[in-house]
């Protein structure tokens, strides 16, 4: 999951909460998606992320490398989690925010 700092908009520690930011740029990847079961078992995993493992991986990340930081990061991971929630309606919004993105259609429920 290394992405040289661009998920959370480099040193800005946020992410715009646009349900189109983080889509793949070829949008053929998507033409085969006809449901939300298209994506598990990773969106069942999203939803279900435990609280608990990102404070675990908060407490490991050396203090010198978020100096001054503490409270973006903080409030980063707080919306991270507070998102994770909101994945299926993200996901459901793409369709009215790009034409066509998915073809197939997405009409199935997710636990």
């Amino acid at each position: 999951m290394v992405d040289h700092g661009f998920a959370f908009d480099g040193p800005h520690w946020r992410f715009g909460d646009s349900p189109l930011q983080g889509l793949y740029f070829r949008p053929g990847v998507y033409q085969s998606v006809r449901g939300l079961d298209d994506f598990q078992p990773w969106l069942d995993r999203i939803v279900h992320f435990p609280e608990a493992v990102v404070d675990q991986a908060l407490k490991q990340i050396p203090p010198a490398w978020v100096a001054g930081d503490e409270d973006s990061l903080n409030q980063l991971c707080e919306s991270l989690l507070g998102r994770r929630k909101r994945v299926v309606d993200l996901i459901q919004a793409c369709r009215h925010g790009r034409a066509a993105l998915f073809p197939g259609g997405i009409a199935s429920a997710v636990s």
